[in-house]
């Protein structure tokens, strides 16, 4: 059974062209589950065949998700880190999510290869291996491992699961197929354990990130005849509690879970940025384009975006926006 045919002449190419390269394996900034996981399993993978790879993000890894790294490592991004390497992208739907001074670093750099499943990606390497219906990056990588023979050690499908894991909300979302599944069970046997994934996400919160959970809920509202949720955190709330930005994982998922309501919208207020994130019910909304309006992209059910706009003023223009293409799709459901 092959699970990525479509993308095998890419990946075969892509392959050949790394083999005598130093290769940097970038993930976009503030990283989640699936993008930790591809940059580590990429990266394992190709120093399995030969290749000098190396991770690297303008962030570090969540704490959350350090039970990942094994004797491989995710670096600190620099300029000197570049040193004429190619760059293989993962889970980035364009070169900018890397983060704004990163991808500063890059212009003029070898854009070799990118690996993604954004409906927004914007096909900005040599080699594009996108597959929009796929749930996550790790997904694809998976994929392709077994496509291709490739040996996935324990550590290697552990990294794959857990991306999986995260970016179909347990096995939830509307893009979770029966590939999903699948290749959930090939990684489980050569390995991977999803009591650790579990464990390590969903059963070991830190007393700051259920004080912040307590302040975002206690802001949560309907707006537009209850069809839109919304909820923020203010910059001042991470100071009070002592918690990271990496702790609000999961919260947006709250507005959208409220009955009745079809786009949920967070907002997070850091130092110098807001930070504005989407759900929607269906991929009717695309919210995708929504957040391409502000800047940013991403899936048609789960997008974001960050500005440098206030939160008083970014707030109304948004949700006037999401209650604007609610209105779009309620009145043309075929568009």
């Amino acid at each position: 059974m092959s699970y990525y045919p479509k993308l095998a002449e890419s990946f075969s190419e892509l392959f050949a062209s790394v083999a005598n390269d130093r290769v940097l394996v970038l993930g976009h900034a503030r990283p989640d589950g699936d993008c930790i996981g591809s940059q580590l399993a990429l990266t394992r993978l190709l120093r399995a065949e030969g290749v000098d790879a190396v991770a690297y993000n303008a962030d570090p890894v969540p704490e959350a998700l350090s039970f990942l790294l094994g004797d491989v490592g995710i670096e600190k991004f620099s300029r000197e880190a570049l040193d004429g390497s190619s760059l293989i992208f993962v889970d980035c739907a364009d070169e900018a999510r890397i983060g704004p001074k990163s991808s500063k670093l890059i212009c003029g750099e070898n854009f070799l290869g990118n690996i993604d499943h954004h409906i927004s990606n914007t096909n900005y390497a040599h080699f594009n291996l996108v597959e929009s219906d796929s749930a996550a990056t790790c997904e694809i990588l998976a994929g392709l491992a077994f496509d291709f023979g490739w040996e996935v050690d324990p550590v290697t499908a552990q990294c794959l699961l857990t991306g999986i894991m995260t970016d179909t909300g347990r096995y939830s979302y509307a893009a979770t197929s029966s590939r999903v599944f699948d290749l959930s069970a090939r990684l489980v046997e050569c390995g991977a354990r999803p009591v650790n994934t579990a464990q390590a996400l969903y059963e070991n919160e830190p007393l700051c990130r259920l004080e912040l959970l307590q302040r975002f809920l206690a802001t949560l509202r309907t707006e537009s005849d209850g069809k839109v949720g919304t909820g923020k955190l203010l910059h001042k709330d991470f100071l009070d509690t002592g918690a990271k930005y990496e702790h609000t994982e999961g919260f947006v998922d709250y507005t959208r879970s409220l009955r009745g309501v079809k786009v949920g919208v967070y907002f997070e207020e850091r130092e110098s940025t807001v930070k504005g994130s989407f759900r929607a019910e269906t991929a009717d909304y695309r919210v995708d384009t929504l957040a391409r309006e502000f800047g940013g992209g991403g899936h048609a059910c789960a997008a974001a975006f960050s500005t440098d706009e206030s939160i008083e003023d970014i707030e109304p223009r948004v949700l006037a926006a999401v209650a604007e293409r609610i209105g779009k799709v309620e009145s043309d459901p075929g568009e």
